[in-house]
């Protein structure tokens, strides 16, 4: 059996949140802060994120992982208690990364979000989000993720394999090299044009 390690992830988010990251990034260049109402995805660095629009059905972005953070409270904890936990971390979640490296520059937005996932347990950080033009939808993507049939998942993790296909369907030219096993590192190098 070889070795395999999961090295991207397939994220499922709001579409107008999706077309935010990208602006930012090319506006700012500064690193980006997806907050997750699921624990946050812990990948290698330098592994590949595929942002994938709900309701528009297919990839709008890519973007390479750079870490990520788990957030205090959760609502179902600590809903009704004064100055709880998870308000707090929401307006420590702002302060550390509004307005350019969230899904919206605007704080009541950001409260209203935050209040309809009732708090959001953890963030993973991204860069390089890039825009894709290909339309990749839902039916190509179940097929590499192996799903078969509706699953309430905010993402998904991907292997070398996986993570090679969305780039072939994108038509991104980029080869993915995994070094090491007990800390493996994701070294992502420009394939030549043909």
């Amino acid at each position: 059996m070889s070795y395999e390690p999961f090295v991207g992830i397939w994220v499922k988010a709001e579409p107008q949140h999706i077309t935010t990251f990208i602006k930012n990034w090319e506006k700012f260049k500064e690193l980006q802060a997806f907050c997750v109402y699921d624990l946050p995805p812990i990948l290698p660095p330098g592994g590949l994120i595929f942002l994938h629009a709900i309701r528009e059905n297919k990839i709008l972005a890519w973007a390479k992982y750079v870490g990520y953070e788990n957030v205090a409270g959760w609502y179902e904890h600590d809903a009704g208690i004064t100055d709880s936990i998870w308000l707090r971390e929401r307006e420590r979640i702002w302060h550390s990364f509004a307005p350019n490296k969230l899904h919206t520059y605007d704080k009541d937005d950001f409260d209203k979000f935050w209040m309809d996932q009732m708090g959001v347990r953890g963030l993973f950080i991204m860069e390089e989000v890039t825009r894709v033009t290909p339309n990749v939808g839902w039916t190509q993507s179940m097929k590499i993720l192996q799903v078969h049939r509706p699953l309430g998942f905010s993402y998904k993790y991907l292997t070398v394999n996986q993570v090679e296909q969305f780039l072939r369907l994108l038509n991104i030219r980029l080869k993915i090299t995994v070094e090491g096993i007990n800390n493996p590192k994701v070294i992502v190098t420009e394939l030549p044009n043909m």
